[in-house]
C-alpha cells in the first residue's frame, strides 16, 4: 500500500516537472516574439510587445499561470501583426 502510495505521489508531482523541460520559457517565447517582429510598428506589433512585457512581469513575480495566458495573448497578437505564423 506505501508503495502505490509513493507512486502516486511521484507521478503527481513528476508531470508538471517534465512540462516545465519541454515546453520554452516565457523569457524564450518573449525574446522569439521580440525577433519575428522586429521593424514591425503595426498596432499588434505593439500590443504583442505590451503583453509578452506584462508576461515576464508576471512571471517575476512567480504568477506563471498569468504569465503564460498573456504570453498566448501576445503570440496572438503577433501573428495578427503577420510576425509569427500558428
Amino acid at each position: 500500500m506505501k508503495f502505490i502510495l509513493l507512486l502516486l505521489t511521484f507521478f503527481a508531482f513528476a508531470a508538471p516537472a517534465a512540462a516545465e523541460l519541454v515546453c520554452p520559457s516565457i523569457e524564450e517565447r518573449a525574446e522569439a516574439l521580440e525577433t519575428k517582429l522586429d521593424g514591425n510598428n503595426s498596432y499588434h506589433a505593439h500590443l504583442a510587445r505590451e503583453f509578452a512585457n506584462v508576461a515576464l512581469n508576471e512571471k517575476g513575480q512567480h504568477d506563471t499561470g498569468v504569465a503564460r495566458q498573456f504570453m498566448n495573448m501576445a503570440e496572438d497578437e503577433a501573428a495578427k501583426a503577420g510576425g509569427m505564423g500558428q
